[in-house]
């Protein structure tokens, strides 16, 4: 009988153990889970930085005299910052909503836990009550058929203890564990809590954004005619520009042309040295890589012709990319190279300085003071001159990348 009972102590303690194997399983996608909300958090902390800039360009644009192109960008660019943070805070609602849930069934499993693991003790001292007498003891073992039965019984008797020990530590363990996921649950409930209630405020704010969008679209609108006008403007002085920096790149490709071999055929390439190639190739390898031309700004105008987003039948066609920054805007360079040309193009406002890469050209328009001169050499990031305030519009960067004589889409080249 008393083997018989031994047996039924071994089967507890195995199922002891695969209660705690079990518990442990759980934790894996409860880590999980931390692990996606962690990464929602600083999701939400790089929009709530971008969105906090843009508030800053705002506040300095609404100090101009009209209500400008380069403020609709900015709005534009606030309010689809503004939706993906909302975004962000539903999945994080989500994954909150699943902790809060796994959390629940986690809670039920350790009562459930609980209740057998007391249930198995209550056994285990009901019987160590019933043979508590070291006569009892002694007696079981002298009962022992042989030698190697008594020894069994002594190793029984051992572990029978020993399981009484482990019983009691496991119940105390479990207890502090459920007491532990009580708290969680009631943090994560709270933090469940905030965050609807950060939802609401977003909300609330996207709302206003939206108003202030509508205030200037009605604003721009009735200024057609003049915002025409200044896209007109705008064509020509980017026509201006592109033939500008066709001379730079003729006067290039004349320059790189081996003595003795000028005039000998239509050459249109500039004609590169070994550390120009060098150079050209790792500004190629580069793409999708090179630094912002500013530590800060957003992309007011994008590369190409394509039809503006809220005003109908208005058509915008930019050689490069516009970045709107705040007043006083320090420009740097994108890439290692040299000054080839830092010039006033008539009719706009501000210097162009233009760097070579090689067969690479970076470009840099609306500039108010430089810092370079021609013949300069310039490493990444070396600030180059200060960006133009315009004080009916802002202050906008206008940059374009070009390949030989091939224009190209910046927003390629720069990180994202």
């Amino acid at each position: 009988m008393k083997r018989v009972y031994g047996i039924k102590v071994y089967g507890k303690l195995l199922r002891v153990l695969l209660l705690i194997s079990l518990f442990l399983y759980t934790l894996y996608p409860l880590a999980a889970q931390t692990q996606k909300k962690k990464e929602l958090e600083n999701k939400k902390q790089e929009l709530q930085k971008d969105i906090d800039y843009q508030n800053k360009l705002l506040n300095e644009v609404k100090k101009n005299k009209n209500r400008s192109m380069i403020q609709l960008a900015i709005l534009n660019n606030k309010i689809a910052k503004q939706q993906a943070l909302i975004n962000t805070i539903n999945k994080e609602l989500n994954v909150l909503e699943g902790n809060i849930s796994e959390a629940k069934e986690g809670i039920l499993r350790k009562e459930t836990e609980l209740k057998l693991l007391k249930n198995d003790y209550a056994k285990i001292i009901f019987a160590s009550f019933k043979n508590r007498d070291s006569y009892s003891r002694i007696m079981f073992l002298f009962a022992s058929n042989d030698f190697n039965q008594a020894i069994q019984r002594i190793k029984y008797m051992q572990y029978y203890t020993e399981a009484r020990k482990k019983q009691a530590g496991l119940i105390e363990d479990t207890q502090r564990q459920l007491l532990t996921e009580k708290q969680e649950m009631e943090n994560r409930v709270d933090q469940q809590s905030k965050t609807l209630s950060e939802k609401q405020t977003e909300t609330g704010n996207l709302s206003k954004q939206k108003k202030d969008k509508e205030i200037t679209l009605t604003d721009l609108q009735k200024r057609e005619k003049e915002i025409r006008a200044d896209i007109r403007k705008k064509k020509e002085q980017a026509e201006k520009l592109r033939r500008a920096i066709e001379k730079v790149i003729d006067a290039e490709i004349a320059k790189s042309i081996p003595k003795g071999k000028e005039g000998t055929g239509d050459v249109k390439k500039i004609t590169l040295t070994p550390e120009e190639k060098d150079l050209s190739n790792n500004f190629e390898s580069n793409k999708g890589k090179l630094p912002w031309p500013l530590a800060e700004g957003v992309i007011t105008e994008s590369f190409g012709k394509h039809q503006h987003p809220d005003l109908p039948g208005v058509e915008i066609n930019n050689n490069g990319v516009n970045i709107g920054t705040n007043k006083g805007a320090s420009v740097r360079a994108v890439f290692n190279g040299t000054v080839v040309a830092v010039a006033s193009v008539g009719g706009m406002e501000g210097k162009v300085i233009i760097l070579k890469h090689g067969e690479y050209l970076s470009v840099y328009s609306n500039i108010d003071e430089a810092f370079v001169r021609s013949g300069d050499k310039i490493k990444t990031k070396q600030s180059i001159g200060k960006v133009l305030t315009d004080d009916n519009a802002g202050t906008e960067l206008h940059m374009e990348i070009w390949k030989g004589q091939t224009m190209l889409n910046p927003e390629s080249w720069i990180v994202k």
